[in-house]
């Protein structure tokens, strides 16, 4: 029988795991292929999505046994940080620091196939 808390704080960490080892190695690859400036794109696009969700399973997780109620407040306040979070800081990464975007975006992409891949495989 799995206590459900639990298996989220095992899924969500290595869902971070594996996105941030993702993002590292997107960011390797474009630094070396296409200069430290696509590499730190690739870095902050990576981080954005990991940090995310991150954030997500903290407030999610964070208070341990709850009402169901409060629980489901707990997800939908989740997910507005989340959104909040990348909404956020992919303005700053575009309009403020000016990042280029197709390394910006091959680090968003990285994490996000590495999430998917971290749920498939912590069935």
């Amino acid at each position: 029988m799995r206590n459900t808390i639990a298996h989220g704080w095992h899924v969500a960490t290595r869902t971070a795991i594996l996105q941030f080892g993702a993002t590292l190695a997107v960011a390797a690859i474009a630094g070396l292929g296409f200069g430290r400036f696509a590499g730190l794109a690739a870095f902050a696009g990576g981080f954005i999505v990991s940090g995310g969700n991150v954030l997500f399973a903290l407030r999610l997780f964070g208070r341990g046994i709850a009402p169901a109620r409060s629980v489901l407040r707990s997800a939908w306040a989740a997910e507005a940080l989340k959104w909040f979070w990348l909404c956020a800081m992919l303005y700053l990464a575009i309009a403020v620091w000016k990042l280029p975007f197709v390394g910006l975006i091959a680090g968003v992409l990285a994490a996000q196939f590495a999430f998917w891949i971290a749920l498939i495989a912590t069935r």
